[in-house]
């Protein structure tokens, strides 16, 4: 073959055209393809974690939104069931109830809590559990005795005040003892403490 014939210079420029092409493909855009595929891919992992942080954000402006009632909800409960045993708040909370019972602070004659152990009150029953599966919410209880001395309707005045205490108190017993007119009260129960929520 005459490689100097436009047909061998056709056939010659055609396969260093299609040589070219080739190099070109390998060393240029081969690689930028790559490249772009790889960008592509973090965009669309990107775009995904977009979308599951829009849906987190969405979530946590829900919360912001009933932070409110959340904190209200934490107060009432760090009031009922404290977060220490709180003796001082207990004697002035049970003092207070007898003085509005119109008993006075010298008619409570006795109130004696014990120290906190874990475990608290079955739900269902109101039987009190020290089992572990009852201390794995860090419950504590400890049991509370109070006794006063004042005419019927006092005592009965008592115990509604203690009923409407501020501090949860679970009675489990009362006690009724004296003669016409002047009765000595006990009343045995439990009060609880728990670990204090944490803020929202």
């Amino acid at each position: 073959m005459n490689t100097r014939s436009p047909a061998a210079t056709k056939l010659i420029g055609a396969v260093a055209l299609l040589l070219l092409v080739a190099v070109g493909w390998l060393l240029v855009i081969g690689p930028r393809t790559d490249q772009l595929s790889e960008t592509r891919a973090e965009v669309a992992e990107v775009q995904d974690q977009n979308d599951t942080l829009a849906v987190e954000l969405a979530r946590l402006r829900r919360q912001a939104d009933d932070l409110g009632a959340t904190r209200k909800a934490a107060r009432l409960l760090a009031r009922q069931i404290p977060p220490t045993a709180d003796q001082p708040g207990l004697f002035t909370a049970v003092t207070a109830a007898a003085v509005e019972a119109g008993i006075g602070s010298d008619g409570v004659t006795a109130l004696s809590p014990t120290a906190p152990t874990l475990g608290g009150p079955d739900p269902k029953t109101g039987a009190v559990s020290a089992s572990p599966a009852a201390a794995t919410n860090q419950l504590g209880r400890q049991e509370v005795t109070v006794s006063v001395s004042g005419d019927f309707d006092q005592t009965v005045r008592f115990l509604k005040n203690l009923e409407h205490m501020d501090r949860a108190y679970l009675v489990t017993s009362v006690s009724l003892t004296g003669q016409e007119g002047t009765y000595t009260t006990t009343v045995l129960g439990s009060m609880f403490v728990i670990q204090p929520v944490p803020e929202p």
